[in-house]
């Protein structure tokens, strides 16, 4: 597996954002997540940057593994 996976707190840190908004986005799905069970959210580094190049569109991909 090549890809970069990310945490909540890395992502936030990337956006400028707190980190419950990272949260409060993947709930709403509106940013590229990967649901590891109910409540662990991981965020592949590649996803997260073409959704910020397209500008940070309304509904994310949810992926899965």
């Amino acid at each position: 597996m090549g890809q970069q996976i990310l945490l909540a707190d890395e992502v936030a840190k990337i956006l400028r954002v707190d980190r419950q908004r990272v949260y409060e986005l993947a709930r709403r799905n509106a940013i590229p997540v990967i649901r590891l069970g109910e409540r662990q959210y991981r965020f592949d580094a590649n996803a997260i940057r073409l959704w910020m190049e397209q500008g940070g569109s309304k509904e994310g991909k949810q992926q899965s593994e």
